[in-house]
């Protein structure tokens, strides 16, 4: 793409933002145009009046008069200022809020593996920064923006009236000034954007270094922790002096354009006083004007570098917006009453997004509406992707997935991941309240149902130590809570949902073996008319399962319940089992 197109681009895509609030711009340039004759036109023309009327013919009242006209113009002007300001930022603020809400409306429909491949804190930068630069043009320099665009043009109208020649000289050397201004302003456009970039580096390994904040003390790199984000930032700073440099290098163009212009509009005025074409009155009013439209034009020509620079973070945007979303996401589907609970796979191959090699390979079973099923094997061999295409995270491939004997596709997604509950073993939770983080599960839900749902995952005890009960802040992702408390808790928001398919993915992996066994039966009592999914490569967690579905390698290597697997002694089942056994025995022994 070109300078000229893209610089086309950002002024059009400034405008685009402003369109739907016209009304608002058409009030605002009404009350700048307004602004302008009271605090520049008048002031400036009365001086050609007070020159060449009022001291010849000594006539004081006419000189009382214009000194409460100008008065009157400075009251008036300062309330258009008032208003002005209200009508910019209220429109600032709704353009900003809107563009911030798109974007991240977009984020929860792009495809799920988008996350596998961008940055947190490049994606935080795109829906709050980059919005924001946006945000602080149309609050800030918006409306000077404006006001020097009508300056120039109202000033000019007064310069043709009171001679062509001025006000031509005056065009003439603001569309060259507005030429050379565009080519160092794509120095600076370019400067930004690079500026840009690494301030969303650095963004993102702040972040990486406040969550990893435990991790770098216990492993004891917190000196190069500092060290890695002083490096980043160091290059941040070198990118953002190179971006002040172009800035500078434009604004030393735009300052020289005063001097040009008036110098030049100065001698045409002499040399028309001297062949009696002007008065000395409209040269004195001819030479305010310059000034003022030479200011208009400085500003006018800042303002434009101005959207030059808000072009990188609208191309950021843009970029973002223009992810394809994900058809799951976006796509109406039927929607049913609550779900019997039959899951069936038949025949299903699945790969990751980019990558060649299937994860799942002719995955096959079906389950029973209530019924418990484990699926079991070595770390990587499918489970959890399983998990995955049932929430229809990415689209199921080859095969078919069924939920009560439709394939997935047909279901509408909202619909089907209501009737699905998960625990997992990464829990998010929000820096909220006890009762918060539970209602995600059940909006609606009752005190009393909080308290049964974490009775029945194991909390009741926690509760009743906690003086503020329900309402005790759970901290920044849980950070208050211990790792046990926190799958618990999760255990108990989808106890809470009652769900007919509950999906334990990994659920026990931060808690003892008593307290295992205890949430187990919890489950299986609460749960006792739901399909449960047990994913988990601790074997003692599965053993109450109807069915086990052993995976290696994203196939289906065997298929029984736990007493039947065992018999098999050379199968994967048996030599897992075999494995924590031993692993078990020897923690106990050295325990001992």
């Amino acid at each position: 793409m070109t300078d000229t197109q893209v610089k086309n681009r950002d002024g059009r895509r400034v405008l685009s933002f402003l369109r739907p609030y016209k009304k608002w711009v058409i009030a605002d340039s009404i009350v700048i145009a307004i602004s302008q004759v009271f605090s520049a036109l008048i002031p400036t023309l009365a001086l050609s009046w007070l020159v060449d009327t009022i001291i010849p013919n000594e006539n004081y009242n006419w000189l009382w008069g214009l000194m409460w006209l100008l008065i009157l113009s400075a009251v008036l002007d300062l309330v258009m200022m008032v208003i002005d300001e209200y009508f910019c930022h209220q429109t600032a603020k709704t353009v900003t809020n809107w563009q911030k809400l798109r974007l991240f409306r977009h984020l929860q429909i792009v495809p799920y593996s988008f996350y596998h491949h961008n940055p947190t804190g490049e994606m935080l930068a795109r829906v709050s920064d980059d919005p924001d630069t946006l945000h602080n043009f149309l609050a800030w320099e918006g409306s000077t923006f404006m006001a020097s665009v009508q300056g120039v043009f109202i000033y000019s109208l007064v310069l043709f009236w009171i001679h062509p020649y001025l006000m031509i000289t005056s065009v003439v050397l603001g569309v060259i000034f507005y030429w050379t201004s565009n080519y160092v302003g794509a120095r600076t456009r370019s400067a930004s954007a690079d500026a840009r970039k690494e301030a969303s580096r650095y963004l993102e390994r702040l972040r990486e270094s406040v969550t990893g904040i435990h991790l770098s003390r216990v492993m004891g790199v917190s000196e190069s922790e500092v060290d890695s984000v002083i490096s980043i930032r160091d290059t941040f700073v070198q990118h953002s002096v190179k971006e002040l440099k172009a800035r500078m290098q434009s604004v030393v163009v735009i300052a020289s354009y005063n001097g040009f212009a008036l110098g030049l509009v100065y001698l045409i005025s002499t040399l028309l006083i001297w062949n009696q074409g002007l008065t000395s009155g409209q040269m004195l009013t001819a030479g305010g004007l310059v000034t003022i439209a030479a200011n208009e034009m400085q500003k006018l020509l800042r303002n434009w570098l101005s959207v030059r620079r808000t072009g990188p973070a609208l191309d950021r945007s843009d970029i973002l917006l223009s992810e394809e979303a994900s058809e799951a996401e976006v796509s109406e589907g039927l929607r049913g009453e609550r779900a019997v609970g039959n899951i069936r796979l038949q025949d299903v191959a699945f790969a990751y997004p980019d990558k060649e090699e299937n994860v799942l390979k002719g995955v096959s079973f079906s389950i029973s509406a209530g019924e418990k099923w484990a699926l079991v094997g070595p770390s990587g061999s499918g489970k959890s992707t399983i998990v995955d295409l049932l929430f229809k995270l990415y689209d199921t491939g080859v095969g078919r997935i069924e939920v009560d004997g439709r394939d997935i596709r047909e279901w509408d997604t909202a619909w089907l991941r209501s009737q699905m509950a998960i625990v997992t073993q990464d829990v998010m939770l929000r820096s909220g309240t006890l009762a918060e983080n539970l209602r995600i599960g059940k909006r609606d839900a009752t005190d009393e149902e909080l308290l049964k749902a974490l009775e029945d995952s194991g909390l009741s005890e926690l509760i009743e130590t906690l003086p503020e009960g329900l309402n005790t802040p759970v901290g920044e992702r849980g950070s208050l809570l211990s790792g046990g408390q926190k799958q618990r808790l999760s255990l108990a928001r989808a106890l809470l949902k009652d769900a007919p398919i509950l999906i334990l993915d990994e659920a026990s992996s931060a808690l003892d073996p008593i307290t295992e066994i205890k949430i187990n039966e919890a489950v299986m009592r609460a749960g006792k008319n739901q399909t449960i999914i047990i994913v988990s490569h601790r074997l003692s967690t599965v053993l109450s399962a109807d069915t086990i579905v052993v995976l290696e390698d994203g196939r289906i290597v065997e298929q029984g319940k736990h007493a039947d697997l065992l018999l098999n002694q050379t199968g994967v089942y048996s030599r897992l089992f075999g494995r924590e056994a031993e692993m078990g025995g020897k923690t106990i022994d050295y325990v001992s």
